[in-house]
């Protein structure tokens, strides 16, 4: 613990298909005229290029009944 308050949970998480590295630049190959690359730059299909996702809820329980024999 670093300060006086405690640590708050967080609500999002790495996202497990691209790891947090969510936007990739990929070479075509090819060169212009004035030698510079072509790249495509691309987002991660899972997490929409934010490099997290939103962590599923937990399940609560409300009511718990234990039947004793």
């Amino acid at each position: 613990m670093t300060g006086p308050n405690p640590a708050t949970p967080t609500t999002t998480k790495i996202c497990p298909n691209c790891d947090g590295f969510a936007t990739a630049a990929i070479s075509s190959g090819g060169r212009d005229s004035r030698g510079h690359l072509h790249t495509l730059t691309v987002d991660c299909s899972a997490c929409h290029g934010t490099g997290t996702l939103p962590l599923r809820p937990r399940l609560a329980v409300t009511a718990c009944e234990v039947a004793a024999r």
